[in-house]
């Protein structure tokens, strides 16, 4: 992670906690999907291994070879990807040319097994523009390099930010990224593969209900099912549709915008937890339920059953 330090956060705790529950709206109306099971309490299943990854940042599934997963440090890091296996294990690493650590925060992989690195933190909340980086997946039981391209450059749209942001997850040719803010997360998202040295707007999809402080996201194959990490909560979103078919709804916003004022307006599942300093999350294929890997910088590696059914098992992204 980067400016605040941990034991700031951890002294923050109280205040981010009252805030989460302050924000949490009324239960879904009628006509969204039964209402889900709680979360588990999540298990300790490994611990990363590599010396190297002293920052565990963001996680996702390899596709190439499954089972395993890719993860990266954040800031003022070299620019390097870094396999592991369920365990923690290393099996592989893969240094992106092209490429810069500024502020690398999430990582996320599109349907034809394309990676996609968030350079979007921000803790200064400078001007900068911020990027997401592609490249296609490399092997992830070999050492070597790959070049990167930006796949967007972009700035929050007019009168929005700049904000710290540390969770990011890719759908359909978009990338949807989530505020870190105390006074409660907000949806954005910038369309990937833009003009080359162009530099977009992300469009503004409004708050994510009931959270606050967050520091990684995901969402399941069927896109119905958006996991968001904090410090001290998992939360699961069980959306009534795709949330693409929720965002081209073109619900009406109150200055008569297209825009959908709230593309999320479901309250979270929430779990509270004690992981640490935890950064990263990710759906873990699986055939029955789906399960979520979540990682903190202590190289602690953690599983809990999100239990969403078999909807959320397919491999792509």
């Amino acid at each position: 992670m980067s400016s605040p330090t941990f034991h700031r956060l951890l002294a923050a705790g109280v205040a981010v906690t009252l805030v989460e529950g302050a924000a949490c709206l009324p239960p879904a109306e009628a006509g969204a999907e039964p209402k889900q099971p709680p979360l588990a309490a999540p298990t300790r299943c490994g611990a990363i291994a590599n010396p190297a990854v002293g920052e565990s940042s963001g996680i996702v599934p390899s596709r190439r070879c499954p089972g395993l997963f890719w993860t990266h440090n954040d800031s003022g890091n070299p620019p390097t990807l870094y396999a592991i296996d369920a365990d923690g294990k290393s099996t592989g690493q893969c240094r992106l040319q092209g490429a810069r650590n500024v502020d690398w925060e999430d990582i996320a992989m599109d349907e034809a097994g394309k990676l996609y690195v968030a350079d979007v933190g921000n803790n200064t909340r400078s001007g900068r523009v911020l990027t997401i980086y592609a490249v296609p997946e490399p092997d992830p039981k070999k050492t070597g390099q790959a070049t990167a391209e930006a796949a967007a450059r972009f700035r929050y749209p007019s009168g929005h930010g700049p904000f710290d942001c540390e969770a990011m997850f890719v759908r359909k040719g978009w990338a949807y990224l989530i505020t870190k803010e105390v006074a409660g997360a907000r949806l954005y998202r910038v369309r990937l593969a833009g003009a080359p040295g162009g530099i977009a707007r992300a469009e503004a999809l409004g708050p994510l209900p009931g959270a606050a402080w967050i520091t990684a996201a995901d969402i399941a194959p069927d896109g119905r099912h958006i996991a968001a990490l904090s410090y001290s909560a998992v939360y699961v979103y069980d959306l009534p549709a795709p949330l693409e078919e929720l965002v081209e709804a073109g619900a009406t916003g109150p200055s008569g915008s297209t825009r959908p004022a709230e593309a999320i307006r479901q309250s979270p599942r929430k779990r509270a937890v004690r992981l640490g300093q935890c950064e990263a999350i990710c759906w873990i294929p699986g055939k029955d339920a789906a399960d979520l890997l979540i990682t903190n910088e202590q190289r602690d590696m953690y599983r809990l059953a999100a239990a969403v059914g078999a909807a959320a098992s397919a491999p792509s992204r």
